[in-house]
């Protein structure tokens, strides 16, 4: 475990903060009239690694020691603002006016493709539905789905995705996720647990990286070539976040569909493998909630 944890450290914090710190250094010392002056910056290097062969052994000691933390803490502070700032910008959270906006938007969207999807079935019975038909049910449904698989609450994807898993499941089942999750995850075997971890793991992740785009966009105001590092890092993240937050609400939404039934049954709402309906559910809801 302290393997574990010492890999996941430097990772996560000591690497990713020292290539910033040291990009820091190299934008200071460079700026955008030299920033590829990359004669002058080894020189400049070989300068500095000369005088820092003249120190004693302690003291080069120390000044690692102070580099890995000064690494560390900056690889703190992103995984703060990712806490602070970009789980609500990437989940949703928007404040007024422009949440409002964003929702309506995605709202409009959405209803555009599923007005379509519902005239289509009003206009052809299922049981006069030809493979065309089908088809073209499938298209225009996968065109609604990704702007959301439920209608929008949150102005953007990844919001919205997340918001969806408790509702679809809510409407299967008539389960309210968000109080019944911590029960559901009681009865979940360690392996089930490990995974959905995994999942969680690699959405933080990628939000984490989208601040280190912004951290080296700051830093591109000093050094222009960190601009383009800065693009780079951003649509990794934009990709790498959407796959994520996918694969989470899909594991999510799987774990509800396998072991509802076995949560309800452990709690005495019904008799082993009995299927979840909305009966049992509510039953559920007022268990957890207890009356409230």
């Amino acid at each position: 475990m302290g393997k574990k944890l010492a890999e996941r450290w430097l990772s996560r914090l000591v690497v990713p903060g020292l290539l910033l710190v040291a990009a820091v250094v190299v934008a200071v010392r460079l700026g955008h009239g030299s920033a590829l002056d990359l004669a002058g910056a080894r020189a400049w290097g070989e300068a500095v690694a000369v005088t820092v062969s003249r120190w004693s052994g302690l003291v080069q000691a120390g000044a690692l020691i102070a580099v890995l933390v000064a690494s560390a803490v900056v690889g703190v502070g992103v995984g703060a603002m990712a806490e602070l700032v970009a789980r609500p910008l990437w989940f949703g959270s928007w404040p007024g006016w422009l949440g409002r906006r964003g929702v309506a938007r995605r709202v409009g969207r959405w209803w555009r493709w599923q007005d379509e999807v519902v005239r289509l079935r009003k206009k052809v019975p299922l049981d006069q539905r030809s493979p065309e038909v089908d088809r073209e049910l499938a298209r225009l449904s996968a065109r609604r789905d990704r702007v959301s698989l439920a209608e929008p609450v949150r102005p953007t994807f990844t919001g919205d995705r997340l918001a969806a898993t408790a509702t679809r499941v809510g409407n299967q089942y008539g389960v309210d996720l968000v109080s019944v999750w911590m029960r559901l995850w009681v009865v979940l075997p360690e392996d089930v647990r490990a995974e959905l971890r995994t999942a969680r793991a690699r959405l933080d992740s990628a939000v984490a990286l989208s601040v280190w785009a912004a951290a080296y966009a700051v830093l591109a105001c000093w050094w222009w070539p960190a601009a383009p590092v800065a693009v780079g890092a951003w649509a990794t993240a934009w990709r790498r976040i959407r796959r994520a937050v996918v694969d989470h609400t899909e594991l999510v939404e799987a774990v509800a569909d396998v072991h509802l039934p076995k949560l309800a049954a452990t709690l005495g709402l019904a008799p082993a493998d009995t299927p979840m309906d909305h009966d049992i559910g509510a039953r559920l809801n007022r268990l957890v909630r207890k009356g409230a």
